[in-house]
């Protein structure tokens, strides 16, 4: 405004027009919004920018501080992560997604690299509790444990919501080396407990167990790149993949006879 008001010949400082914003209570951009459509009587009397901007300050100043879920910032944070990365993903875009001004995130996040580190412990904490539900009805067989691992894995990556996609997408998209060190325990942890199911499993001396477990996860995060829903459902790829791919093969090799025995 101060610009706008120098270039017509005016010079005011910008302190001075914000002095006189608040003498007549328009100090903030969202009362010099409510002015504008009180004058013109509609809100049509707006931009649609305008209105996009007077609807999200609507929704910050309603929510504030503390009334804006957690969730909701966390599953939009998620939904932009996953479509751009942690580089491509900017606090402005975030905020659009949530319907919200940007710097109301810093009421619940101090920066980004916070923001996204919750998303990505928020998308580890629903596989855990996914794999966790599996496991208990998955009965003593190490094999249909692996398999029932795999299928709640795939159901919470391909079809259901962005925060657990995040958990998937981060083995696709590059942090910062001090922030990835933070993420790689969560994805650590969770790691392990794919190594103690493909412990407990009777495979041949020549297998390398760990990279079993690399190439299993791979194979598994990887499907969200061609899924298509409405073909095969999640559980039926984890069957394939765990007792068809991996268990018949090595089941044979374990059976066949050593060259040495012959």
């Amino acid at each position: 405004m101060a610009r706008e008001l120098r270039a017509r010949g005016l010079r005011v400082s910008p302190s001075t027009v914000h002095l006189i914003w608040t003498r007549h209570g328009l100090a903030h951009g969202y009362q010099r919004l409510l002015r504008r459509r009180r004058e013109a009587g509609t809100e049509k009397g707006l931009s649609p920018s305008q209105r996009s901007l007077l609807q999200r300050m609507r929704v910050s100043r309603r929510h504030g501080a503390a009334g804006l879920g957690r969730e909701r910032l966390i599953i939009a944070a998620a939904r932009v992560l996953g479509e751009r990365g942690y580089e491509g993903a900017s606090l402005s875009r975030i905020g659009a997604a949530a319907g919200i001004l940007p710097g109301s995130l810093y009421h619940h996040f101090k920066s980004k690299e916070d923001l996204f580190i919750n998303v990505h412990a928020e998308g580890f904490k629903q596989l855990n509790e996914a794999i966790d539900s599996a496991l208990a009805t998955a009965g003593k067989d190490p094999w249909s444990r692996l398999e029932a691992a795999c299928a709640a894995h795939l159901t919470l990556l391909v079809g259901s919501p962005d925060v657990s996609l995040v958990s998937g997408t981060s083995l696709f998209h590059t942090a910062p080396p001090a922030l990835q060190r933070r993420l790689n325990r969560d994805r650590d942890a969770y790691e392990a407990r794919y190594a103690a199911l493909i412990a407990a499993l009777q495979l041949p001396p020549q297998v390398d167990a760990k990279l079993l477990r690399l190439n299993l996860l791979g194979a598994l995060n990887w499907t969200r790149m061609w899924y298509r829903p409405g073909k095969r459902h999640p559980k039926a790829l984890a069957q394939h993949l765990v007792q068809v791919i991996l268990r018949q093969p090595l089941g044979r090799a374990i059976r066949a006879p050593s060259p040495n025995s012959v």
